[in-house]
């Protein structure tokens, strides 16, 4: 924005209108790329309980996740690191014949989710085991994804990747057309990313702990930058 900001101001006055010649301009668009292993680890965990009543289920459910609440600080999971994310109480309905005649309950469901994010993936496997024996018993997701930190110096690292290319191209098509490029008049920048996900596991307390490979991570930059040329 700077540099766009300064070109604008150091361009002549504008031609009397009826004179004035068309733009001459090449516009190319720049991709940078930049790899690096996620640093942050969400974890979506849940508690289910049914019960033939709704005071009972939400007992037993309440219950249950205050276990593994319990569990995720004794593994060193602050409360700030711990968010519920929904809290659902439903009647459950017996299975109808004749449908002229309106279900009956016969039960409720309790489910209680929460989303734990973990700085240190190394103990993923470990700390979900650990909720798992207290009484989790749904595994929602776990998503792989990178600090608000390594995020912002990534995207840096990307950008300055995808003007480079930018320019490269802006060059190379300059010479090919005999042409002198002043200097680049707007850019338009794009971020990609994508998280790893794993999703929707059932959960079962296993005596080792669960082996978790985080992988890689791609942080994308785009640019559309337009170039003035004599």
């Amino acid at each position: 924005m700077v540099l766009v900001s300064s070109v604008a101001l150091t361009r002549p006055p504008p031609e009397v209108p009826g004179n004035a010649p068309s733009a001459k301009t090449i516009q190319v668009s720049g991709t940078g790329m930049v790899s690096a292993s996620p640093d942050e680890a969400i974890l979506y965990l849940a508690v289910e309980t049914q019960a033939l009543t709704a005071s009972q289920a939400t007992a037993e459910n309440a219950a249950a996740m205050t276990n593994v609440l319990r569990s995720l600080a004794a593994a060193g999971v602050s409360n700030d690191s711990i968010q519920t994310t929904s809290y659902t109480l439903n009647p459950i309905y017996a299975n109808q014949i004749n449908q002229s005649v309106p279900a009956s309950i016969i039960g409720y469901d309790a489910v209680n989710s929460i989303q734990v994010t973990l700085s240190s993936l190394a103990s993923v496997g470990r700390i979900l085991d650990q909720a798992i024996s207290a009484g989790a018993n749904e595994v929602q997701g776990v998503t792989f994804t990178l600090s608000s930190a390594t995020m912002a110096t990534l995207q840096k690292q990307a950008l300055q990747l995808a003007l480079q290319d930018a320019d490269n191209q802006a060059k190379a098509t300059a010479t090919a057309m005999g042409v002198t490029i002043i200097g680049p008049i707007s850019v338009i920048p794009g971020y990609e990313f994508q998280p790893v996900n794993y999703n929707n596991r059932v959960a079962t307390a296993v005596p080792a702990a669960t082996p978790i490979q985080p992988g890689t991570l791609q942080v994308t930059a785009t640019v559309q930058v337009t170039y003035a040329f004599n």
